[in-house]
């Protein structure tokens, strides 16, 4: 009985070593996609990401406009999200496109930036939109 006790111990011990000697796992955060409603004009928005920037498409959008941003990268692995107003894309590459829709139910400038780390200029991937 004791040789057994004495096995279950051990093991026990390993496992516990081996188990808090491992990294954290780190869990993706998904936002659920807005869901756009409007009958509104459409408004599609071209905003292409690059290693470390964005270049948008001037666009005159309209408070009650559905609008349409369609997301390419002509380098680095990017996303967007604008926080103010429930907009999150997911990871678009190189010779990929992200199309992310929404209602423009409020008016402001509303700021927007890189969702997806990329690298040491990930923190000054910024843009705005603005919606009238």
């Amino acid at each position: 009985m004791k040789k057994y006790l004495k096995f279950f111990c051990m093991a026990f011990f390993v496992f516990g070593i081996l188990a808090c000697s491992q990294q954290p796992v780190k869990m993706a955060v998904s936002n659920p996609p807005v869901k756009a409603t409007s009958t509104g004009p459409l408004k599609e928005v071209h905003i292409a990401a690059f290693d470390w920037g964005f270049k948008q498409d001037e666009a005159k959008i309209n408070k009650g406009d559905h609008v349409k941003l369609i997301l390419t990268s002509s380098e680095g692995t990017h996303g967007i999200m604008i926080p103010d107003l429930g907009v999150s894309s997911g990871k678009f590459s190189p010779g990929e496109e992200q199309v992310v829709e929404f209602d423009a139910e409020q008016t402001g400038t509303f700021d927007y930036f890189c969702n997806v780390p990329c690298g040491k200029g990930h923190k000054s991937m910024k843009g705005q939109l603005v919606i009238e």
